[in-house]
């Protein structure tokens, strides 16, 4: 049953977060205590006073069932609903229910906070008064063992109420409270000479990772390797989530960030393995962004010569892009990725939903890499950007799977006909010439992957339209599109020459020559090595000229 019921004391944030989760998930919100100022014709304080708490009761049960008449819903419940056995046993029966376990203290603050921004007392009778605060200390008491029924306890005196509403999603998530009964499972293999890479893409399925790493050859013991800002999220869910179905998970946490593609944390998990005495047929996962996949993926083809990966996407960057094709690697401070190898994961799976977690600004770089597809291989996939930019920003389930699964089929067709980048391979790095360039001349500190990139498409798009390769109006839509999207399209005062002698390390330089990937038109792109290079001087000044010159 597709509904949360969030319980707690008066003070824990039901509502504020119950909104917030319900907005992540593209669900509705109710307020059982709304529902019951409704029926009653009265605020809920003097429906108390006045009905008498029997009757009171029974207003609230009738209001919980109300809020769960239907499915897609989160429900901030009274904090008294707890107190009757047939409130608990709907919630039990109807949905997951959800405690947020709150301090006294916290929670009386919070109550005073409320107070102040509505300018006036809000009326709570049973922790009214001089000691009030000791009356919420008498409720907790006497209501703890019914509040801890619920399967999900999160503490939140530590959190944001955003990071509770985070949690909240990934814990019913795991619980595969998302999976619907319809939905599609979609799988497609990638066929090499020595290898076959699946891809299986459904929302909701992140509950069934267990069942997943057991069809790969899985029996024991599975190596997790996440960041700090995944696993933050992530870590403990999975742990429960693997052992509970008989394996043994262990979990080892880098630091998030760009940082972490380097030699150092590729020795430390490589120490954490031997130490561990991992054996050749123990999975490696991957959990997390494209930081993560490319390290663990370059772990995982050195260690012991070659270990099974798994990939298990957390960003839409990594699920359309990085984790597919077997491209690993760290960085050099000279360069992205020129350390590295081809290897192939056995299965990339993929749930689009864990993308409800994502921040925003995360999440909008992943368009980068899509918008890419769109204009060197896919007019029609571009078109639809264009056309459903509304439900794409809103993370909406049934157009996101299917965005995700065409973005990762196209790049497995692509990597099919040449895996290891001797020729069709390099026009997925459209935008990236440029785009690495910038990210190593900022020391991976300033821009994410994918807004380097979105900059790298202008730049390689004014190139285009100076080579006479493409139109004004094609760059125009890009140009368009990327920044409906969010994206930047600039990286004002930047030096342009230090990203011009960086580009020289980029992996298609060859001769001493750099080779860009420019489009024909939307839908095709081709390699071409003989661009001027004041045409790539002039395109690089345009979007690197600082932000008071083109006011």
């Amino acid at each position: 049953m597709q509904r949360i019921f969030l319980t707690g004391l008066s003070g824990s944030g039901k509502s504020t977060v119950g909104r917030r989760v319900a907005t992540l998930l593209n669900w509705d919100f109710v307020d059982t205590d709304d529902l019951l100022a409704a029926r009653a014709g009265m605020p809920v304080g003097q429906a108390l006073r006045e009905y008498g708490e029997e009757r009171f009761r029974q207003l609230e049960s009738e209001s919980l069932r109300d809020a769960a008449s239907h499915e897609h819903v989160v429900i901030a419940t009274g904090g008294g609903i707890v107190i009757a056995e047939n409130n608990r046993a709907f919630m039990r029966e109807q949905g997951q229910q959800v405690y947020l376990q709150t301090s006294v203290e916290t929670a009386w603050q919070r109550v005073l906070e409320q107070q102040r921004n509505a300018g006036k007392e809000v009326e709570r009778p049973l922790i009214t008064g001089q000691d009030g605060q000791q009356r919420l200390r008498d409720l907790l008491a006497a209501r703890a063992a019914w509040y801890e029924q619920a399967p999900v306890h999160i503490a939140t005196d530590a959190m944001t109420l955003e990071r509770v509403a985070q949690q909240i999603v990934v814990e019913v998530l795991a619980r595969g409270q998302l999976l619907a009964p319809a939905s599609t499972r979609i799988s497609t293999n990638l066929r090499l000479t020595n290898a076959i890479s699946q891809a299986v893409i459904e929302w909701g399925s992140f509950c069934q990772l267990p069942e997943a790493l057991r069809v790969t050859g899985a029996q024991r013991r599975v190596f997790v390797i996440t960041d700090s800002s995944v696993g933050a999220l992530y870590a403990a869910c999975t742990h429960n989530l693997l052992e509970q179905a008989g394996l043994e998970p262990q979990i080892f946490t880098v630091p998030a960030g760009e940082s972490s593609k380097s030699f150092a944390c590729f020795q430390q998990i490589i120490d954490w393995l031997v130490e561990q005495h991992a054996e050749r047929a123990e999975p490696l996962v991957a959990l997390g962004g494209g930081v993560v996949g490319d390290l663990v993926g370059f772990v995982a083809a050195c260690y012991r010569r070659g270990v099974p990966l798994i990939q298990v996407p957390t960003t839409l960057l990594a699920q359309v892009d990085s984790a597919i094709g077997g491209k690993t690697g760290i960085n050099h401070a000279l360069g992205k990725n020129l350390i590295g190898a081809f290897y192939q994961p056995k299965l990339i799976f993929v749930d689009p939903a864990v993308l409800l977690t994502l921040p925003e600004r995360a999440y909008r770089e992943g368009w980068a890499e899509i918008v890419k597809y769109g204009v060197i291989l896919d007019a029609e996939l571009f078109a639809m950007l264009e056309e459903r930019l509304p439900d794409l920003k809103r993370r909406d389930a049934d157009l996101l799977t299917e965005v995700v699964a065409r973005c990762i089929r196209l790049k497995m067709d692509v990597v099919q006909a040449d895996e290891r980048d001797s020729g069709l391979r390099n026009i997925l790095n459209y935008g990236h010439t440029f785009g690495h360039a910038l990210e190593a001349t900022t020391a991976y500190g300033t821009w994410l992957h994918g807004e380097a990139v979105s900059i790298g498409m202008e730049v390689a798009g004014r190139i285009a339209v100076a080579h006479r390769l493409i139109s004004e109006r094609d760059l125009a839509r890009q140009r368009n599109l990327l920044q409906a999207i969010g994206l930047p399209i600039a990286c004002h005062g930047t030096d342009g020459e230090a990203i011009l002698v960086a580009m020289q390390h980029d992996k298609k330089v060859q001769a001493g020559r750099t080779r860009w990937i420019l489009p024909t038109r939307i839908g095709e792109a081709q390699m071409y090595g003989d661009i001027p290079l004041e045409l790539v001087r002039e395109a690089i000044a345009a979007v690197c000229q600082p932000e008071s010159v083109v006011r």
